[in-house]
């Protein structure tokens, strides 16, 4: 279990009065259709107090297809509408009056604690999430002034770096952990099978194919070293995208070992995968630091 992203925080002062704005709101088909993008409601069930007043909202973000069911938590009359989706966000809508208009604050958070499994459906909805709610609360402005959407499409922004980090001090010389780790089959780790390994004499341009699997599906690269310094640090790039770069230094004596992983997804579906990957890997990783620390201080492989 992880803790997620702080909550993102929208305000706009609509002109219309709080009834007008809660009588809106109160009807999911309105605000979910209130999302930039083309997109559809069904399912829907209005409870006569509000709570458990629930609706499916569909669409196609990037070419991914993602579905999710809210249902509200919480209503208090021309006060506040939480809505929980089954994939994991938090809505919540607050009103406050303002003259003659209302104040409307959309709330978007997660549970503290989230299931494995949707780790790649909440990294998608963090990184269009922004700029998506900031469109949501214009087109509800709009749709309760005006009956239109000013809001037409969401903005297409480029996936964040995903990266994986970690290091760990180790009682031995930096020749010596450098000559283990060099090796695609230990600092990669005893899950991953190396094959068709080709050493370049200078070390730049070694290749070999790396297979694994997750979740039971087979998974296949191939790497290749693009930067190698004795001694030093080496990167090693993958045909399907992440970036790795290992790296040594002296520290008291011994050696500072670090890993790094970055990928930047091609697209939405890509960083759903590779949000799991990345997230399923960190407790092996840590494994793998301490098996090498270990095999480094042991001199075992040298």
């Amino acid at each position: 279990m992880e803790a997620m992203v702080e909550n993102l925080v929208k305000t706009m002062e609509i002109n219309a009065p709080v009834d007008t704005v809660f009588t809106f709101l109160s009807d999911p088909t309105r605000w979910m259709l209130a999302f930039p993008g083309d997109s559809e409601v069904t399912d829907v069930l209005i409870t006569p107090d509000g709570v458990g007043t629930s609706a499916k909202w569909a669409a196609k973000i990037f070419g991914v297809h993602m579905s999710v069911t809210h249902e509200y938590r919480e209503v208090v009359h021309n006060q506040r509408i939480v809505s929980k989706a089954t994939a994991g966000p938090v809505l919540t809508f607050s009103l406050a009056p303002q003259g003659a208009g209302t104040v409307l604050s959309v709330e978007q958070g997660f549970d503290i604690e989230t299931p494995l499994v949707r780790v790649p459906l909440q990294a998608l909805f963090t990184r269009w999430a922004e700029d998506d709610i900031e469109g949501l609360v214009a087109n509800i402005k709009s749709l309760v002034e005006t009956g239109q959407k000013t809001v037409l499409e969401p903005e297409k922004r480029l996936a964040h770096t995903l990266t994986w980090s970690g290091a760990v001090s180790i009682h031995a010389p930096v020749e010596r952990v450098f000559d283990l780790v060099k090796d695609p089959a230990v600092w990669l780790g005893p899950d991953v099978r190396i094959s068709d390994l080709r050493v370049a004499p200078e070390g730049v341009g070694t290749t070999f194919e790396a297979s694994w699997r997750v979740l039971g599906i087979p998974l296949r690269t191939t790497h290749e070293y693009t930067e190698f310094v004795p001694h030093d640090h080496f990167t090693s790039k993958a045909a399907l995208g992440p970036v790795f770069v290992v790296a040594v230094a002296p520290e008291d004596g011994g050696t500072r070992l670090s890993m790094r992983s970055d990928v930047v997804p091609a697209n939405w579906a890509d960083a759903a995968v590779d949000s799991l990957v990345i997230k399923m890997s960190e407790g092996s990783q840590e494994e793998l630091l301490a098996g090498i620390k270990a095999k480094a201080e042991a001199g075992a492989g040298l």
